[in-house]
């Protein structure tokens, strides 16, 4: 199937959230609230027209996409969301933008982008901090400096693993544990 145009397709804005719950949270479960209190408030044709999706949910923080003209109806309903599968709990919105990446990087905090790696450190004389993630030889490093990234539309400085190990041809990146 071909996609369409990008000035045929639907705008869409990421709604970064929060739960806080008495207990733990599935992403089903929530989903399923979520459509009741849409269809509750603004009926079939109303949810219809938002299309909300749940993009990822890791059972605190999460992304919803949604129609770009109806965010502000989106973040009234996940207001109302008083109980996730019997259990008290809260949506806080923490952001709404553009793209996954931006609502990422923004409004999700650093520990739950990558729940199982532990924190790992560079430091490099000027440039110190912890890794976020690691894609094959890119690696995204948190700064302890903060104005080391001011004015930029991100919080985090790109390496490589050539970075870490020197300017050697042969080096792949393995010998500082990353």
């Amino acid at each position: 199937m071909r996609s369409w145009l990008p000035v045929l397709r639907d705008r869409r804005r990421y709604i970064a959230f929060e739960v806080e719950a008495e207990d733990r949270v599935r992403a089903g479960d929530l989903m399923a609230e979520i459509r009741a209190a849409q269809t509750s408030l603004f009926g079939d044709l109303g949810s219809a027209k938002n299309r909300l999706r749940m993009i990822s949910f890791d059972g605190r923080f999460g992304l919803l996409r949604s129609s770009h003209l109806r965010t502000e109806e989106s973040r009234a309903l996940l207001v109302t969301v008083t109980s996730v599968g019997g259990t008290r709990a809260a949506i806080r919105v923490r952001g709404i933008s553009g793209s996954i990446k931006a609502a990422t990087e923004k409004y999700i905090p650093q520990s739950t982008l990558q729940p199982g790696e532990n924190k790992r450190r560079v430091d490099l004389g000027p440039v110190s901090g912890s890794v976020v993630r690691t894609r094959g030889r890119e690696i995204d490093l948190c700064p302890d400096d903060p104005k080391m990234t001011e004015g930029s539309a991100t919080r985090y400085v790109g390496l490589t693993s050539f970075d870490l190990c020197g300017e050697d041809i042969d080096a792949d990146g393995t010998s500082d544990g990353l």
